[in-house]
């Protein structure tokens, strides 16, 4: 019957220990626990868990069938060592029951002492009994065994079936065996003793046999702990030898990730050398391909453009001849009067100075938001594209100018070599793309627009930024006007009328 005060008690039970979202929340956390130790244990963790884990089923599983079979041999043995005895007991008790000589009854007393003597492991006891049917009521009394004496058997169910048994099957059934007032879990073996009269059968008697479990029990249970023991001793191996193996199996695939991580930061310079014939020898081998082709990359990047790395980056882009229009805003710079200064130089000398004026001004180009196209010599060829192209070049050129100036005037005290250049600007439409031959090529720009900033920057006197003063009064800039001229430009039928551009005086 469905007792409703006991499931409302449940349900508020239930309640007070914080119902289905408790558990959820548990389990939740020890999940996360259990993933924060793998993370943090990372491979080697990972590789020892592993190997414990399948060390320890395969050990558990061999050890639990090893135990079953040999439970099992042990119990069968038993049976037949008890059928066995009891047996030959039964039929030494025949002549000693039916006959009830004294020479009878001392062999079976002599065989029952010899048994007992011999100390066979399992055997509690054994003791015969007398059929005897005194007013109509069966009792099996004590006759001979392992005890001087011993209560009649009276065990009901047991005394129906020795009674039913016509023949000499053996009855086996499991009891509780008391003895000086231990218990112990014990086989018991019947066999009826049976006296054959013509066709017909009487039971005599019975032997009664009790065979201790725990000698069929004894020897699995000791070979379970054998097997424990060597399961432990497995394991601990195991983990040693995980350990040793994570450790030769993470540290080059550490030195790897600490090599990348270098690379990250930028350091181009590492190098693995890991020999550990296997894969991971062949990834530290392609890492460092990997690395030889990012400095290749990088030296690459200071012979051209960004606007041809750009190019050369994007996955989508052709690598074909030709070029679409773009508006943009160019700057040509170039140091003035260097070949005559250089004529009795040393070519490192020149080079050196050329790279330092040059590296000056690119620095100032690419702060500006400008991109370097080409280097021609000592001349700079530079472009701007987006919001305030013109505006960032025009500041551009000036600032390229104080830096010169001021860094003429901290060589001129060192009593080094100075220079100068001049700077010209425009803004327009010009054909940029991808310019050369099939097998050499360069992405850059071209035009009217182009060859008019190179024009205006031959023009610039040393110091100067030249642009046409159309295009500054466009800008809207801040600069201020340092003078004003018309020029004869070369591809151009009017004069040009042009201003140089310095920054505002305050």
């Amino acid at each position: 019957m469905f007792n409703h005060n006991r499931f409302k008690q449940l349900k508020q039970t239930f309640k007070l220990l914080g119902g289905v979202g408790v558990y959820r929340q548990l389990a939740r956390k020890g999940l996360n626990i259990y993933r924060g130790l793998i993370r943090q244990g990372g491979l080697k963790l990972k590789i020892i868990s592993g190997m414990v884990l399948v060390v320890f089923v395969a050990v558990g599983l061999l050890s639990h069938f090893l135990t079953q079979l040999l439970e099992r041999s042990l119990t069968e043995k038993a049976y037949e060592v008890g059928q066995m005895a009891v047996a030959r007991i039964a039929d030494a008790s025949f002549n000693a029951i039916v006959e009830r000589t004294y020479a009878n009854r001392i062999n079976l007393l002599e065989m029952l002492k010899e048994t007992k003597e011999a100390r066979m492991d399992g055997f509690l006891d054994i003791s015969i009994y007398v059929y005897e049917r005194k007013q109509a009521q069966p009792s099996f009394n004590y006759f001979a065994g392992f005890m001087e004496q011993r209560d009649a058997l009276e065990e009901a169910n047991l005394v129906s079936q020795i009674l039913a048994s016509q023949d000499r099957q053996i009855l086996r059934d499991t009891v509780t065996y008391n003895e000086n007032g231990q218990a112990a879990q014990a086989i018991r073996f019947v066999r009826p003793v049976v006296f054959n009269v013509g066709e017909q059968k009487h039971v005599v008697g019975a032997v009664v046999l009790h065979y201790d479990q725990a000698a069929i029990l004894g020897p699995v249970r000791h070979a379970a702990q054998i097997s424990s023991l060597i399961t432990l001793g497995i394991l601990a191996l195991s983990i040693v030898l995980a350990w040793w193996f994570s450790l030769r199996l993470t540290r080059p695939i550490l030195r790897v990730s600490q090599a990348a991580k270098q690379v990250a930061e930028g350091d181009l310079n590492t190098k693995l050398d890991i020999t550990t014939n296997d894969e991971i020898e062949d990834l530290s081998d392609e890492f460092n391909k990997m690395l030889k082709g990012l400095r290749e990359h990088q030296r690459m990047s200071k012979f051209v453009s960004g606007s041809a790395m750009s190019q050369i980056q994007d996955d989508s882009a052709q690598m074909i001849l030709g070029g679409r229009y773009r508006t943009q805003t160019l700057l040509f710079s170039d140091i003035r009067g260097f070949t005559a200064l250089s004529e009795h130089r040393a070519p490192e000398e020149v080079v050196a100075i050329i790279n330092h004026y040059l590296d000056l001004q690119t620095i100032i180009i690419r702060e500006h938001g400008g991109d370097i196209d080409k280097f021609v010599g000592d001349e700079i060829m530079a472009t701007f594209e987006g919001e305030g192209d013109l505006q960032r070049a025009l500041e551009a050129g000036v600032a390229i100018q104080q830096a010169i100036a001021q860094e003429n005037r901290v060589r001129a005290k060192a009593q080094q070599l100075t220079v100068n250049v001049g700077v010209g600007i425009n803004r327009g439409e010009v054909i940029v793309g991808n310019m050369g031959s099939h097998d050499r090529m360069d992405f850059t720009s071209i035009g009217a627009s182009v060859n008019l900033a190179a024009r205006l920057c031959s023009e610039a006197a040393p110091g100067e930024v030249l642009i046409q003063q159309a295009l500054f009064a466009e800008s809207a800039s801040e600069l201020s006007v340092n003078s004003e001229r018309s020029i004869q430009v070369k591809g151009f039928s009017q004069p040009l009328t042009v201003v140089a551009v310095q920054k505002a005086k305050p």
